[in-house]
């Protein structure tokens, strides 16, 4: 028979949580701090690349020489001309990463043919420019561009179309790219001719075997002549990109530090400082 007596044998149990903790915990703070660390977490890792790649033995090996060989094309308006412009901003962005500070970038001009060999023969490690690739294999470009420029057209006369006119545009480049699928899609009566480098370019317009011819803003705006003009319309945006060697790592930091660049302004800081403006549809 159970007593009142026995009952008071009993062990008794205890609650170790207060009926109805959970509604006295803090719940918003707890979760406005938590979203809070996350967003900083997010913030670290967007802004600077992964350590797996800034550990690389690759970059470990430029540090121990304590130099990146960057190619850039020469004399362009903004982009690498007189020792500066915004191809040296990059080149020395992706120094810091690597070196911690500028010293250990060293930047050569070099002609865009030239730069696949003068890679291979390893005299630069890492080329800037306005290609999305060398025309050899055994190279990769950035996924992303660092710049992205307007594709324009120049001439001695003023036209608004292309129709019927015979334009001379850089083979193997994003130039020839846009020019063809503008010839495909937008003036099936335009002619093409390829050019070899810009000099043959300025020689067929100058002899005026052709009307006009397409480049980048950034180079019609370095070597257009006096009595040429750039016409008020561009074919579409060409791209920059960071061009090295197969599975380089030095691609993958491109890309990361590329990303970041473009998410936190930094390379419309540059173009404002170098006067050089992003292409309308990048």
């Amino acid at each position: 028979m159970e007593t009142k007596f026995n009952q008071s044998l009993k062990p008794k149990k205890k609650h170790i949580l207060r009926p109805g903790w959970q509604e006295r915990l803090p719940i918003k703070p707890i979760l406005v701090a938590t979203v809070a660390v996350l967003l900083l977490a997010v913030l670290v890792l967007i802004n600077r690349p992964t350590d797996t790649v800034l550990s690389s033995a690759e970059l470990d090996v430029l540090r121990s020489a304590g130099v990146l060989r960057v190619g850039v094309d020469t004399d362009l308006e903004g982009m690498y001309q007189n020792g500066t412009g915004y191809e040296r901003a990059v080149a020395e962005g992706l120094g810091t990463l690597i070196f911690g500070d500028v010293e250990g970038v060293s930047l050569t001009p070099v002609d865009r043919y030239a730069a696949p060999w003068r890679m291979s023969d390893g005299e630069i490690d890492l080329a800037i420019m306005s290609m999305q690739a060398f025309p050899e294999e055994g190279f990769e470009h950035s996924t992303t561009p660092f710049f992205t420029d307007d594709c324009v057209v120049v001439g001695y006369d003023v036209f608004d179309s292309l129709k019927g006119k015979t334009v001379a545009v850089l083979q193997d480049t994003p130039a020839e790219t846009l020019l063809d699928r503008y010839l495909e899609k937008t003036e099936p009566e335009l002619v093409i001719k390829r050019a070899a480098d810009y000099y043959s370019m300025r020689v067929m317009l100058r002899a005026q075997t052709v009307d006009a011819v397409c480049v980048p803003r950034t180079v019609a705006i370095t070597w257009h002549e006096s009595r040429t003009k750039i016409l008020p319309f561009a074919i579409g945006t060409i791209p920059y990109y960071a061009i090295a060697k197969k599975d380089s790592v030095l691609i993958d930091l491109c890309d990361e530090a590329f990303y970041d660049w473009q998410r936190n302004g930094t390379f419309r800081q540059w173009g404002e400082q170098y006067g050089v403006e992003w292409g309308a549809d990048s």
